[in-house]
């Protein structure tokens, strides 16, 4: 069963959540502070940690600090007042962020995507120097459960894939700084074990193959995100039904 912790000040708020939870299946422990938050943390393990920000005596942003040293391993939602774009500023590295205003059934959503996101599927490097379309199919490809890892030029791209032996599949832009994508392809096809390699550009797929011979699939950015989708399940055998 998966154990959340509830850091939160407001009692209504916290018992609110806790018997919503406890409803749909968690074990659930609610706390007021971040200092009865830590003591129970020393004692008892968690999946997941429901982390409001502005707490008595000790910020959560404090806390938050503090886990990302000792309790790396445990998934933080951060949960405010504040919209969601200002809790990023607050803690960028959060495992996802919950609008107060938003209601519980998102709360939920949110909690069974970082469940899914401990679970996941595979795990998925992108190499995209394109911020919009890199987290275009992060999100896409997290929402499925798969774990993904981003790198926005082939440099890093390649230091990533040395770094990380989990990586199942590689969807490689082909114009890519630092390095471009054929030399990365090339580098990530000669390692053992190499990965399957989607090839993704905005050429037509026919100039694609005469760039990149041996790739496992290739995909146009104009088909639509849900096309991408349907290669990875292909390569990674998993059906959509999952």
């Amino acid at each position: 069963m998966m154990r959340i912790l509830i850091v939160e000040d407001e009692d209504k708020v916290r018992k609110l959540h806790a018997e919503f939870l406890e409803n749909e299946g968690y074990e659930v422990v609610g706390v007021s502070d971040a200092v009865q938050a830590s003591e129970i943390l020393i004692k008892k393990h968690f999946d997941i940690i429901l982390l409001d920000i502005n707490l008595p005596h000790v910020f959560g942003s404090v806390l938050f600090d503090l886990m990302q040293i000792f309790h790396k391993s445990i998934k933080v939602i951060v949960t405010s007042v504040y919209p969601v774009e200002e809790q990023r500023k607050i803690m960028k590295d959060a495992a996802d962020y919950y609008d107060k205003a938003q209601g519980v059934d998102i709360l939920l959503e949110k909690i069974k995507k970082v469940e899914r996101s401990m679970m996941p599927l595979g795990t998925i490097l992108i190499i995209e120097d394109e911020l919009k379309i890199r987290k275009l199919f992060r999100n896409q490809l997290e929402d499925l459960g798969y774990r993904t890892l981003e790198a926005e030029d082939g440099e890093s791209g390649l230091e990533l894939f040395a770094k990380e032996p989990k990586i199942g599949l590689v969807i490689l832009d082909i114009a890519l700084p630092k390095k471009i994508g054929m030399k990365v392809f090339e580098s990530i096809k000669g390692r053992t074990p190499p990965a399957k390699i989607i090839v993704s550009s905005v050429f037509p797929k026919d100039d694609q193959k005469s760039l990149i011979k041996e790739a496992d699939e290739y995909f146009d950015k104009a088909e639509g995100v849900e096309f991408l989708i349907e290669k990875v399940e292909r390569l990674l055998n998993v059906s959509s039904g999952n």
